[in-house]
């Protein structure tokens, strides 16, 4: 959560101020041919002889009829003043006559078990000086953007808060790189946190602009647009989004700067839908980086493809020639855990929809919580889990059995007359529960179970998560808000948007559904899911789990010889559908342990110990990767 101060209340002040905002600001540039009637002079920030620099009464600024600039009151005590966003408002408060606790406000912000890092002292700003020069990047650049020089002659980026709070430092080499060199480093034993870099000095009522490395965002301020921010740890790492998601919500227009490269892409990809398409707008340059485009082609250039970024394509429509080859080899997956299964189906796709299936009894949710939450979460991915059957307390409880593991179960007699029971030692629970903490959601809405209203809270996830792993237990609870004569079809649009959400969340989404009602235990087809035949039709897998009966695990002998092996294992899964690969019809025998209620197959460990295991010390907010590949 970051401090963030009503719009409304930020326009009042704004309102109040009126035309005093103009002869504030044009005394401070002191703007050339100013004229004090009509609110007009000099644009300062490119050269002319008339003047087109006009304050806009309705929008409490300036706008320049020449180059387009806006500057408000905002902008100046940030920009000539070099106060902080938050300090920026707090002069206009004052001017304005506004009562506001700033002090206040700033403390329920403020972290004591947080290490903040130390300002850099260092006055010598030569090394860095000379080698920012050669990319293009000017002193009054550095100075604005408060780039700093540590007693190496490294480059010391400072991530402030809105509120000027130093959150991070970050270092890098004055100098080219070599492939060998350490590229870049926080401040040692300092805490760290994925803060935007620059945010301290933006006005929410302007467009933001979003890019990938440091010297990218002082190339934007070079080239005259100073509402920029960069991500904290490379491309690959969208923190940043989760952490500072209040504060990007301000934005009414955020323009995405990613690099002309592969892991750039994958920003884009993963960024603009979590943001939201209807906001954004996507600068592509012929060259790798801003900072390179600044070099070749210059400030003007820059600005120019700034101003000129392009909304996002509307959504589900594209060109035909533009379709990217789909190479199932290069797909994002989520393996499954189960070695026999992922032999035919690699694991699930992302952007996939998986149908899971099974009779009363049969293991199916049990299942699901092994490889549709621990096995994720090995992976890196986090999961949100719907489930109509059961107390969370108990969903958290079942899925801690497998995540656990044998080893570590304790096997608890309870008397002669009772059977024997299990449980996780409360100091495995702690320790697997720092493991995934942040990562694993459960719904929390018992009033409400209605298919608009879950499909709400995973978009929710997905944009301000990044979770890309969804498990709804079972459809069969899921009200459709339809009367039984409907049911069929509002199962069919059920399903059809579950498959357009993990299409646009990059995601996958396993649905639990109920076969229909057997007289018998028995091995299912896809055409046993009770509902809509859409269900199955329109799923990319469909898996049926299967509880081998004891009748199936004995030998067949026909005249006293052996006609007919019994089965060995405790479960088969059935794979019917596969629609990625296309192997189908397949089926996996696995066993299952009852101690931690694991599956496993003939290649698989059943002692399989996840990563809480190796968990020694969490740390202070994300875990990152310092040594994110940055290619400037």
């Amino acid at each position: 959560m970051r401090f963030i101060i009503d719009k409304d209340l930020i326009e009042e002040a704004k309102r109040t101020l009126g035309t005093k905002a103009a002869e504030i600001i044009a005394n401070g540039l002191n703007i050339g041919k100013w004229n004090t009637s009509k609110l007009k002079g000099l644009c300062p920030f490119h050269s002319e002889k008339t003047p087109s620099f006009v304050w806009d009464k309705k929008h409490y600024r300036f706008k320049c009829f020449g180059c387009g600039q806006t500057y408000d009151i905002v902008d100046y005590y940030t920009e000539n003043e070099g106060l902080d966003f938050i300090g920026a408002i707090e002069r206009l408060f004052n001017e304005a006559g506004i009562s506001y606790d700033f002090e206040g406000e700033k403390r329920k912000y403020s972290k004591r078990e947080y290490k903040y890092p130390k300002e850099e002292k260092n006055k010598d700003l030569s090394q860095v000086q000379k080698y920012l020069k050669l990319r293009s990047i000017s002193s009054q650049t550095i100075d604005y953007a408060g780039v700093k020089q540590d007693d190496n002659g490294n480059i010391a980026f400072e991530y402030k808060d809105q509120c000027g709070q130093l959150l991070l430092v970050k270092y890098r080499p004055s100098r080219k790189l070599k492939d060998s060199d350490n590229k870049t480093w926080c401040q040692k034993d300092a805490s760290t946190s994925p803060i935007l870099y620059g945010m301290d000095k933006i006005n929410p009522s302007k467009p933001l602009l979003i890019c990938e490395g440091e010297i990218d965002r002082l190339a934007c301020i070079e080239a005259g647009f100073k509402n920029a921010v960069s991500v904290p740890f490379g491309a690959n790492n969208y923190h940043w989004i989760e952490y500072n998601w209040d504060w990007l919500e301000q934005f009414e227009k955020i323009i995405i700067w990613a690099d002309n490269d592969e892991a750039g892409e994958k920003m884009r990809k993963e960024a603009i839908p979590r943001l939201g398409e209807y906001r954004c707008y996507n600068v592509k340059s012929p060259y790798k980086d801003i900072n390179l485009h600044l070099y070749k082609e210059g400030a003007k250039s820059v600005y120019k493809a700034i101003e000129n970024a392009k909304e996002v394509p509307i959504a589900n429509i594209i060109d035909m020639a533009d379709v990217e080859d789909y190479d199932i080899s290069k797909a994002e997956i989520i393996k499954s855990g189960i070695n026999g299964l992922d032999k035919w189906i690699k694991g699930f796709v992302l952007g996939t929809v998986n149908v899971i299936t099974g009779i009363n009894g049969s293991g199916k949710s049990t299942f699901i919580d092994q490889i549709g939450v621990c096995e994720p979460l090995e992976q890196g991915y986090k999961t949100f889990i719907f489930s109509g059957e059961l107390t969370n307390p108990q969903l958290r409880n079942w899925i801690e059995y497998p995540m656990a593991g044998p080893n570590v179960i304790q096997v608890i007699d309870n008397g002669e007359n009772a059977p024997k029971t299990h449980r996780v030692p409360k100091e495995v629970r702690n320790v697997m529960r720092r493991w995934y903490k942040g990562k694993v959601f459960m719904y929390d809405n018992d009033l409400d179970y209605r298919a608009t209203s879950i499909l709400k809270k995973m978009e929710e996830l997905a944009r301000k998560y990044g979770v890309k792993n969804f498990i709804i237990d079972n459809l069969m609870i899921i009200d459709l808000e339809c009367n039984e004569y409907e049911k069929y079809s509002k199962q069919k649009d059920f399903m059809i948007e579950l498959i357009r959400f993990a299409r646009k969340f990059n995601s996958v989404v396993h649905l639990v559904a109920h076969p229909r009602k057997t007289e018998k235990i028995q091995r299912l087809s896809k055409l046993d899911v009770a509902g809509s035949g859409d269900i199955t039709n329109l799923a990319h897998y469909v898996v049926a789990i299967h509880r081998v009966t004891s009748k199936e695990k004995e030998d067949v002998y026909k005249k006293g010889e052996l006609v007919q092996a019994g089965c060995k294992y405790d479960c088969i899964i059935d794979l019917f559908k596969n629609r990625p690969l296309g192997h189908q019809d397949k089926s996996v025998g696995v066993y299952f342990e009852n101690k931690s209620k694991r599956f496993y197959g003939d290649s698989d460990e059943p002692c399989k110990e996840y990563s809480w295991t190796k968990l020694e010390a969490m740390p202070d907010f994300f875990e990152v990767d310092v040594r994110a590949p940055w290619d400037n």
